[in-house]
């Protein structure tokens, strides 16, 4: 073949999917429309061994090294993605399995009715367990929970202590067609079932609004799903839904990837935009692939039912302007404003959120071979960012929150909730159509930097912290309005 440029990628050329297994024989499958400046990549650790001895008898030295490949690290992967709320039947967003995937182990269910609640048709105490049966079950392979999720269910009421049976509960126990939990020792006797059904604590959307929670987040390891980087995509020219290797098309597959990061930029004159970064086990090469439909990849082992969701991959209207972005302010230590809370009014020229899995991969020390990453554990979940402001002496402006806080000597921590409404805020609650909001309920803020400039402003540094230390709180909700 002659060399050309029928034989080269172009990055614009390429397309990225995730898809993640809901079952044996099931999965879903996420268009992620990325832009310019994605990239993934695998090394290799490799260690040395070298020779340092004197001269032997006959004036040589010997001085060699050989080097050996010890493992494979993790793949690494990262991209960045518009936000884009989109009202379909309820909102959606084409990032919604990243979030889903950084704040939950679960496996995202979005044509099953998870955000509404998974229907319950009975249930049962024995004890002090409730276990309640769904309406129907995951798909073979799969649960609808995990243990250790913290869920909420209502339309139970037992024989004893009726309220009990309903609320907010701890999974023990999960099964394809079933969830239990601990109920208090004054519940029991026969449960009643009135409209009744078990929701997740993860992500929950109308159409009004989708939100994301970080309350089923303390876990040794999230949510995974696998990467597709088709480059050459945008010229396919085969069957609809599948890519097959050639001159002009190859595909990568990063498996068992997990995000590890994400940070949210608010560039006075940009665009909404989210920056996802993760790692995964391996990196390999395919001949093709077929994501939607009833199919048995080459890299499966059975056939599996593909769902593929482009909600709002090629909509502009979706997108959410930075400069319409707000900032709401609220002091909640007593140890400042004389024990009251004070709402600080700053007008932002800009800033980011970064919320952090900080994960790693373990992998084995076995002699003789390459080894291979098994998967990855957590480490201290933290969100932090800052903003930046002109320096204003508006009641309760930025000189005031400056004040303050240089004042606040008797504090070790003090606590600030910030609402970031990204795009605009149109009520207390939610942000301007289309936006998102970040609602950090506990914030330490530290002392803001001077910024000399023609303009002066300041510069603030914040971490969110939950209300205890073993909560998960610190992230309150993130809010997507279309």
């Amino acid at each position: 073949m002659a060399v050309g440029d029928s034989n080269l990628f172009f990055n614009r050329d390429t397309k990225v999917y995730a898809v993640q297994y809901t079952g044996s024989a099931t999965a879903n499958v996420w268009q992620l429309p990325v832009l310019n400046g994605y990239s993934f990549s695998q090394s290799t650790n490799s260690s040395q061994v070298t020779l340092n001895e004197m001269a032997s008898a006959t004036g040589n030295s010997r001085r060699g090294q050989v080097s050996f490949n010890d493992s494979l690290a993790p793949a690494e992967w990262s991209f960045d993605l518009y936000a884009r709320p989109t009202l379909s039947t309820v909102v959606r967003a084409p990032e919604e399995l990243l979030w889903h995937s950084m704040l939950s182990e679960t496996v995202m269910y979005p044509a099953a009715g998870q955000a509404a609640g998974f229907a319950i048709t009975s249930a049962t105490i024995a004890g002090g367990i409730l276990t309640a049966t769904f309406t129907a079950a995951a798909p073979t392979g799969g649960t609808y929970f995990k243990v250790g999720d913290s869920i909420t269910v209502s339309g139970l009421s037992a024989a004893t202590g009726t309220t009990g049976a309903s609320g907010t509960f701890v999974v023990t126990a999960a099964t394809a067609n079933s969830v239990s939990y601990a109920v208090p020792a004054t519940v029991s006797g026969t449960v009643t079932a009135t409209s009744a059904k078990a929701v997740s604590a993860t992500f929950a959307t109308t159409a009004n609004e989708l939100d994301f929670f970080a309350a089923s987040s303390n876990k040794t390891k999230l949510g995974t799903f696998d990467l597709y980087f088709v480059l050459g995509a945008s010229k396919h020219t085969g069957t609809a839904d599948t890519y097959t290797a050639s001159d002009t098309t190859t595909i990568y597959k990063i498996a068992n990837c997990c995000v590890n990061e994400a940070t949210v930029n608010f560039e006075i004159d940009g665009i909404t935009t989210i920056s996802f970064s993760g790692m995964g086990t391996a990196i390999s090469e395919l001949a093709s692939w077929t994501f939607t439909g009833a199919v048995q990849n080459p890299d499966q082992s059975v056939s599996t039912t593909h769902t593929l969701f482009t909600t709002g991959v090629t909509s502009t209207t979706n997108m959410i302007r930075n400069r319409l972005t707000s900032l709401n302010i609220v002091g909640t230590n007593p140890g400042i404003n004389g024990g009251s809370a004070k709402t600080y009014g700053v007008t932002l020229t800009g800033g980011s959120i970064t919320i952090s899995n900080n994960m790693t991969f373990l992998t084995p020390e076995s002699l003789g071979v390459v080894n291979t990453p098994l998967g990855h554990v957590t480490g201290t979940r933290s969100v932090s960012g800052s903003f930046t402001c002109y320096a204003d002496e508006l009641t309760n402006g930025s000189i005031d929150l400056y004040q303050d806080l240089l004042t606040a000597t008797n504090l070790i921590t003090n606590k600030h909730q910030l609402q970031f409404f990204v795009g605009g805020k149109a009520s207390a609650t939610h942000p301007s159509s289309p936006g998102i909001m970040f609602d950090l309920g506990q914030c330490h803020l530290e002392i803001p930097t001077v910024n000399i400039d023609d303009v002066i402003g300041f510069e603030v540094n914040f971490t969110a912290l939950p209300t205890t230390i073993s909560g998960t709180d610190e992230l309150t909700k993130i809010r997507y309005v279309s």
